[in-house]
């Protein structure tokens, strides 16, 4: 199985357009609204937010995903919508009729997603005056103002493709995202469309993306806060003609095509995480299980010592092992190991001599690898974090005005 990374984002699989222009939402008139559009009716699949408030779109578009179809993704940035009552379910069912009627297709095929402020009603005036604009523009071309259009803090647009052939035919994964700030694992982490030209039966759609899903978007976290409107959609057109069946080689050559398309973007999410400088990568082995693992991978990803210690470069591993030692996880504090880098910082429970000097080294690089073996167990996982810095502070205690 070899696969290859692509240009095209969420146009690189056959069957699909996109677009993206400005509706007037964000003041920085930047591009604002998002379309994603597949030929005919096609096979989808989606995992929400299990935040307990969710906004209008997730509701609505759960609802519509339900029956295993889809032909349109319509994303807005700007304002979530959320928190918004009857008038933001009003909202969105009136933009998505609209964008149907342009399209001439049914409404109840398009899928709706929208992040920014919550609180705030979407300005669905303006948004209806640029709806024709943007269905003028869908092109295969569009994925990258389509990429732009959904970006709130983010720096940069979040774009991946891969393809590799099945039976020796040539089939596409490819996406795009957005996320830097209120990211924190939760079956999805941000907004995120990705499209393939497979054939493949929605429920087994629904069970790859989840272990998808599981494997990167579930490992990253900026700030350990969790979206109300968190989505990822996945669409496939099967124009490639190749068939994905359930157990066989071709879902094992596609899971690992979507896994490759939703890591790679989740990297790029945690990469531009807000104020980020650096990242940092905990992997935590010998646990009792992978589940407790994961939970002390966690527990150090989200610590706001450990962030703040890699901002400055504070050679200061205490915190690590007081994260671990908080975490669900069973351990023997006298097992207790610790890797910064390649240098050990911490055996059998006691700091090592490492000095100052090459744990600060260490923790300035651009990218941070720290081991964890609590010597319990062959459980093992891993997260993906960056630090927290001054400017996410700046970012953040501002964000509203």
């Amino acid at each position: 199985m070899k696969l290859r990374s692509i240009k095209g984002g969420v146009t690189a699989a056959k069957g699909f357009l996109a677009s993206g222009v400005s509706a007037g939402i964000k003041r920085s008139r930047k591009p604002d609204i998002s379309l994603t559009v597949a030929d005919d009716l096609v096979t989808a699949a989606a995992v929400f937010t299990r935040n307990q408030v969710q906004a209008p779109p997730v509701h609505i578009s759960r609802l519509r995903v339900g029956g295993g179809k889809a032909r349109a993704v319509l994303i807005n940035s700007g304002c979530a919508n959320c928190m918004t009552g009857k008038p933001g379910f009003d909202d969105a069912y009136r933009l998505s009729k609209e964008v149907a009627d342009l399209l001439d297709i049914d409404d109840k095929s398009v899928l709706v997603a929208s992040t920014g402020i919550i609180g705030r009603r979407l300005p669905v005036p303006r948004m209806l005056r640029v709806l024709p604009k943007l269905v003028k523009k869908l092109s295969r071309a569009g994925n990258r103002a389509a990429a732009q259009a959904i970006l709130t803090t983010d720096i940069m647009p979040k774009e991946a493709a891969v393809e590799a052939r099945i039976s020796g035919r040539l089939c596409r994964v490819g996406g795009m995202a957005k996320g830097a700030g209120m990211i924190a694992p939760s079956m999805a982490t941000m907004l995120c469309v990705i499209t393939t030209d497979v054939s493949i039966e929605a429920g087994l759609l629904r069970e790859l993306l989840r272990q998808a899903s599981d494997a990167t978007f579930n490992r990253i976290s900026v700030d350990g806060d969790m979206s109300t409107n968190d989505t990822v959609y996945v669409l496939a057109s099967g124009r490639s003609g190749v068939k994905i069946g359930r157990g066989s080689a071709a879902a094992k050559t596609f899971l690992a095509m979507l896994t490759k398309v939703a890591e790679d973007l989740a990297f790029l999410i945690v990469k531009d995480g807000e104020g980020a400088s650096r990242l940092m990568r905990v992997d935590v082995t010998g646990a009792r299980s992978d589940a407790e693992a994961l939970a002390c991978a966690k527990q150090v990803a989200f610590s706001p010592l450990v962030k703040t210690m890699l901002a400055g470069s504070d050679p200061n591993v205490g915190r690590i092992a007081g994260a671990v030692g908080a975490s669900s996880a069973k351990i023997d504090p006298d097992k207790l190991e610790i890797f910064l880098g390649k240098h050990c910082a911490v055996r059998g429970g006691v700091t090592t001599n490492l000095s100052k000097a090459v744990m600060r080294q260490e923790l300035s690089h651009a990218f941070v690898p720290v081991r964890v073996n609590l010597h319990v167990g062959s459980g093992k996982a891993w997260m993906l974090t960056c630090d927290l810095s001054h400017e996410y502070v700046r970012i953040n205690a501002g964000y509203a005005t």
